[in-house]
């Protein structure tokens, strides 16, 4: 008896074929899922020609900045059609067990809550965790148990994608509009900064994150569910962003605080809890 494969809307941000060898990655691995029936959609500058790729939509911005949220308006416009919907940079390696798991945990969680992933890059001296600098933090008050499971939040939203069933989209749709990005600045800052440049002073910059990043944690911060992160079954739920550019300290990028030790030492103290 053969079983309905859920259908997976992939939709991929490019920019330039400085990466080229990286999106090849990504899309073999999401054309070589084994239980699930995916389309892969590119959104990019440039035209593309990569195998297995069903759709290339070539997009003219004047801010290319924004071409991360085109992808949003595809995956709305498409809302209807698919099951599951997965946005990612070109650089991000989704695995199939990344939906595996979204699905299981979707099922146990409270409707307040959804599950999220931890970008990790890794070379022959270990692993290192580029959202986990500066402030950004665990919150060891939040850990939560969960069918058997446990999860906590971790303060930095941004992981470059996002992973939605169709009831998580349409609940997001209901929060704010899809296709546009939140606004982070309210009235009452517009209203200070506006007599503040009257006065020639530094203007407040409440927006935590960068345009680029906003499509991914717009989901994540208004949409009413707090995102969750498996840490009992914490390596099914790392991503790898496959340039390594952060653990060599290549283009400029340099290591703050988010090596593996600090890493292991915050999921023992949370698992503690």
């Amino acid at each position: 008896m053969n079983v309905k494969k859920l259908k997976i809307l992939a939709v991929l941000v490019n920019y330039g074929d400085e990466q080229i060898n990286y999106l090849s990655q990504v899309v073999n691995a999401l054309k070589h899922y084994v239980n699930y029936e995916v389309t892969v959609i590119v959104n990019s500058n440039i035209p593309l020609s990569i195998e297995n790729v069903d759709t290339v939509n070539v997009i003219t911005l004047d801010d290319y900045q924004l071409l991360p949220l085109t992808c949003r308006k595809v995956i709305w416009d498409n809302r209807n059609d698919y099951d599951i919907f997965l946005f990612g940079e070109n650089d991000h390696l989704f695995l199939e067990k990344h939906i595996d798991k979204h699905i299981e945990y979707s099922k146990i969680l409270p409707k307040n809550r959804i599950t999220g992933l931890i970008q990790y890059e890794e070379n022959d001296k270990g692993r290192y965790y580029p959202g986990y600098h500066l402030d950004f933090e665990w919150d060891f008050n939040s850990v939560e148990k969960h069918g058997g499971k446990v999860f906590a939040h971790f303060s930095n939203l941004h992981q470059a994608t996002f992973l939605l069933t169709k009831a998580q989209l349409l609940h997001v749709g209901q929060k704010f509009d899809f296709i546009e990005l939140v606004d982070d600045i309210t009235l009452p800052i517009r209203i200070k900064n506006k007599v503040k440049r009257t006065l020639g002073l530094k203007v407040e910059c409440p927006n935590l994150y960068s345009v680029k990043c906003k499509v991914n944690t717009d989901v994540y911060k208004y949409a009413g569910m707090k995102k969750m992160i498996c840490i009992s079954e914490f390596e099914d739920n790392l991503i790898h962003h496959l340039p390594n550019i952060y653990i060599e300290g290549l283009k400029g990028r340099n290591k703050l605080r988010s090596d593996s030790d600090k890493m292991q030492n915050a999921l023992q103290k949370l698992l503690s809890e």
